[in-house]
């Protein structure tokens, strides 16, 4: 006795998932850069003194530099500046402003509401 098994449509169905995989990919690094954005706003409105920490706006020079860079499934907010890391964490001259470490802890529920939402379609 011999029992023969013939999958039919392997190679489509291997398409179909390889496609769909490249979607759910490209949705999630989308909601990631969204969410980013998100907390790039809220830190820039946190510099110029719309949120709880003080203004540290004198030339713009600070709020306009921050700044995203995706990398795959990774988000960094940042600035190339070196003076807002005196700002961020104050020095013996000036209390801690603390606009990045203050704003990541604030928008937790928003960025996980932000990626969740992305996730719920698939």
């Amino acid at each position: 006795m011999v029992v023969k098994i013939k999958i039919e449509g392997l190679t489509k169905s291997q398409a179909f998932f390889a496609a769909t995989n490249i979607g759910i990919e490209r949705n999630v690094k989308s909601s990631i850069l969204k969410a980013a954005r998100h907390v790039q706003n809220e830190v820039k409105q946190s510099i110029s003194g719309h949120r709880p920490e003080p203004t540290s706006v004198d030339t713009g020079r600070f709020l306009n530099s921050v700044d995203i860079k995706q990398s795959g499934f990774d988000a960094e907010v940042f600035t190339d500046l070196t003076y807002p890391k005196d700002l961020e964490n104050g020095t013996s001259k000036i209390p801690a402003r603390r606009h990045f470490a203050n704003t990541a802890a604030r928008e937790k529920v928003a960025v996980k509401s932000i990626l969740a939402a992305s996730l719920k379609g698939l």
